[in-house]
Order: structure tokens, then sequence, then C-alpha cells
């Protein structure tokens, strides 16, 4: 019963105050009547109550592993690799209004890029340690969109696998 009292009242609280802090590590946008109206850096901020709403998000440099991904070399070589992507937000109101889920975004494109890059080459080649620059290069420009900055991609893990794979409900392997 206390639970959806308290619930209640922090509700509230939000649209009764007038002011909002935002923490250091964090910034945020300043929603009026649902539109944007400014970028919120760290500090003390004055709102309105009722009209105001305000969105944070942190932006300091963070990671993101993103899940393993089996491919085939330019040479027919069935790999495997996991990458880790370090970024931050370098445009807050554009990852907060102008794209849905931009971290989800940026992973999958990032998957996307490594994709075309290491089918394009033979398994020699993606051994290479120029392969994180040229992924990191072409993920920074796509990301930039999102209002983030890739720091680095780094393929954290990298092998030869044997791919077995079932041909329909036959249960024949390939």
């Amino acid at each position: 019963m206390f639970d959806g009292i308290f619930s209640f009242i922090s509700i509230f609280w939000d649209y009764f105050r007038f002011w909002w802090v935002i923490e250091q590590y964090n910034k945020g946008v300043k929603l009026r009547w649902g539109k944007f109206s400014k970028v919120l850096e760290p500090g003390l901020h004055w709102k309105r109550p009722f009209s105001d709403f305000v969105v944070e998000t942190t932006v300091v440099p963070t990671t993101m592993r993103l899940p393993s991904q089996s491919l085939t070399t330019l040479d027919g070589k069935s790999i495997v690799l996991q990458a880790v992507i370090k970024y931050e937000i370098s445009d807050v109101r554009v990852f907060l209004m102008e794209v849905n889920d931009a971290v989800d975004a940026i992973g999958d494109m990032t998957q996307a890029i490594i994709k075309t890059i290491l089918t394009e080459r033979t398994w020699e080649q993606c051994r290479s340690t120029e392969i994180d620059t040229m992924i990191t290069k072409k993920a920074r420009v796509e990301a930039k969109k999102w209002g983030i900055d890739i720091i680095q991609v780094t393929i954290s893990d990298l092998g030869i696998i044997r791919s077995i794979r079932l041909i329909g409900d036959t249960g024949i392997l390939t």
C-alpha cells in the first residue's frame, strides 16, 4: 500500500518542483510542452512546473560488447568474432531527440560494417592490426549522425570455426 503512495508522490514531485539537477557525468534536454527547448549542461536548472520536462543521459565514455558474429572470409574460412565499441555522446540533442535507441543502432551498424570489411578479405588479412582502424573509421562516420563519437572499435576475439548447419527439418548436417 505504501509503495503505491510513494510512487504517486514521486511522479507528482517531478511535475511540481521548480528545479532540476544534472549530474557531472550527464547532459540533458529540456522539453517545454513536449517540444525541444534547450540542452542542459551539468548543474542546477530552473524549470516551469507542469510544462517543462527533462530527459537526461550519461555522456562520459563507455563501452558496449557486441554479440558473437559468424562470417565467411574471402578465402572460404568460417570465422567467429566478438568486438567492443568504446564511445561517448557528443550531441545529446540528436542522441535523445532524433533517433530511437541510438545505442542499439550503433551496435547493429557496427556489426554490418564488420561483416562488410571482413567478408571482403582473406583470413590472414582479417588478422591484421589495421582491421580495427578500418572498422573504427567507418563506424565514426555513421555514428556521428546519431550524436555519438566512436572512440575505438576493437575485435576482442577472432578465430576459425567449423560450421555445422542443419538443412530444414530433415536433420541432415552439411
